[in-house]
């Protein structure tokens, strides 16, 4: 028989001008083969094109130094400070567009101090971890997340970027007063639903958090359940935001003690002014009988080719201890994306009140009863 006879009958060689060439010669049942093929070629192309991937790698760097004194027992310093506009970070934000207006993403985010080169502390990713999926419905996500309160906070701080680390306001009440680490804080083992971006204006959400998720008894330590509501329209913004934080008051104890938060917030542009304002009231049931209140009014002022941010704030605690949070900076923009600043900042403490600037010194986060700490700063921030 001959060698070319036995091969399938949609392909023979096919010699031409001394070159062995394979010519397709397409049966009726092959062209049917490749028209399916092609169907389900144009059919996958199109799906790939809905299936677009984007990673974007963003951050921040931000070096300052600074003078001032920050407690009683020692004079005033001046020290290099990594962040004092913006915590110096690196993160990267991934979306996948799935089709019919529905995406997947996720974010990792860890800061660092730019003068000693450390980042992350003992969470690598301290800065929050979180993936999840968005549509019509609106939005879910999972992992290390700030929860509903902190949102409703950082709309009432108008400054060029919103809690500053210089101003006196954060140390005030982003610090104790809300929640269990600041303005809610990243809270861990966490799951929050958005409403979509299409209800005229408002948006609301809702978070939970598993907590530390403790086998050994104490099951409620960190657990977390928060919301929020918000309306922003013509440069009109109002929010109300809680936090129901639970936890046990001793490692011995069998019963979860909780703080509760709430924070009512609002702002309005004017165009070259902005101003806004909140008011935060916490309470504590765990028999300290400990509870905290604070207000803040606060402004950005365009001036020139920057803005002039200023804030006061006033906190009372039990055992009659208040104290009063002032602040006045400049942010002049070099470019778009890199502004030199400069801030001075001080706390007015009573001889009941122990705060101090926990954002600018780590060490002096609580002071002598009745010292007034000060600071001033100035410094570089770039992002990317």
């Amino acid at each position: 028989m001959n060698r070319l006879a036995s091969r399938p009958a949609a392909i023979r060689p096919v010699r031409r001008a001394s070159a062995l060439r394979w010519r397709i010669r397409c049966t009726p049942r092959l062209k049917t083969g490749l028209r399916t093929a092609g169907a389900v070629a144009l059919a996958w192309a199109g799906h790939t094109a809905h299936a677009q991937s984007t990673l974007v790698m963003y951050g921040i760097v931000d070096a300052a130094v600074q003078y001032g004194r920050f407690n009683s027992t020692n004079g005033a310093t001046a020290s290099a400070a990594s962040g004092n506009l913006q915590a110096s970070r690196f993160g990267l934000l991934g979306k996948e567009d799935l089709g019919g207006g529905y995406r997947a993403n996720f974010r990792l985010e860890t800061g660092f101090n730019i003068y000693t080169g450390v980042g992350g502390g003992a969470i690598e990713f301290n800065r929050g971890a979180s993936v999840g999926l968005s549509g019509p419905f609106g939005s879910v996500d999972a992992g290390y997340l700030y929860l509903p309160i902190y949102w409703v906070f950082l709309a009432s701080d108008v400054g060029t970027y919103g809690l500053a680390n210089p101003a006196a306001i954060m140390s005030l009440e982003h610090t104790t007063t809300l929640g269990s680490s600041g303005t809610g804080g990243f809270y861990r083992n966490a799951v929050r639903y958005r409403t979509p971006e299409t209800l005229g204006g408002w948006s609301s959400e809702i978070g939970y958090s598993f907590g530390a998720q403790d086998p050994a008894g104490q099951t409620l330590n960190g657990r977390n359940v928060g919301a929020n509501v918000q309306y922003a329209k013509n440069g009109v913004l109002v929010g109300y935001g809680f936090n129901r934080y639970q936890y046990y008051a001793s490692a011995a104890a069998s019963d979860a003690s909780e703080q509760l938060t709430h924070v009512l917030a609002a702002s309005y542009d004017f165009g070259r002014v902005v101003v806004g304002g909140n008011y935060v009231y916490s309470k504590r049931a765990d028999g300290t009988g400990w509870f905290a209140s604070a207000a803040l009014l606060n402004a950005r002022v365009r001036v020139g080719f920057g803005d002039i941010n200023v804030g006061v704030s006033r906190r009372i605690e039990n055992g009659d201890a208040r104290a009063i949070a002032c602040d006045v900076g400049y942010v002049y923009y070099l470019s778009k994306r890199t502004q030199l600043y400069g801030f001075a900042t001080t706390i007015l403490n009573n001889n009941h009140s122990t705060q101090g600037f926990a954002l600018l010194n780590s060490t002096a986060a609580k002071i002598t009863p009745g010292f007034d700490p000060w600071a001033v700063t100035a410094g570089l921030r770039t992002s990317f």
